[in-house]
């Protein structure tokens, strides 16, 4: 035979042919090589086949095994994501709700702030009031004294008599 068979350990579980160390070689054969990596020319064509049968068949076997391995990755994977995307979900749910209270908040925040504005304002406009008021009722007082009779019983004009001492 003039090609390796499938069989020998010049070809690894995916068919790719290498060397004895168990590295890539080169296209070429060299002359020297073994009669087991050429193929074993004592062999007869049944034997040939039943190898590359069983190769064939361990390398059917190992891609079914790759299969369910990744079948079994990727429900894995989709039943992380799915968990994910429900924790997602629940996250924006409770950051529109934050959200919302956040935005109460600041309305109350506001409306108490203006609140407090007007309650300056009217305590200012209060204490002007009185302030005026005040000062209306001393004019008013000074008008009144200034209006009255002086009494004529009155000692240097001091209008209550200072006490008598002995």
């Amino acid at each position: 035979a003039a090609f390796p068979a499938f069989g020998s350990p010049a070809f690894s579980s995916f068919g790719t042919p290498q060397s004895k160390s168990g590295g890539f070689s080169a296209n070429k054969r060299s002359r020297t090589a073994s009669p087991d990596v050429a193929g074993g020319c004592n062999q007869t064509p049944s034997q040939v086949q039943q190898k590359i049968v069983a190769d064939l068949q361990r390398l059917v076997e190992h891609q079914a095994s790759e299969i369910e391995r990744l079948k079994s990755e990727k429900n894995a994977a989709d039943s992380s994501v799915s968990e994910l995307k429900s924790s997602h979900d629940k996250a924006v749910n409770e950051n529109k709700i934050l959200k919302k209270a956040v935005t109460i908040q600041q309305e109350r925040q506001k409306q108490a702030l203006s609140e407090l504005d007007a309650a300056r304002k009217f305590k200012a406009e209060a204490e002007d009031r009185i302030r005026k008021l005040e000062q209306m009722n001393l004019t008013l007082r000074y008008h009144l004294q200034a209006q009255q009779p002086p009494v004529s019983n009155d000692f240097m004009g001091f209008s209550p008599r200072p006490p008598d001492v002995f």
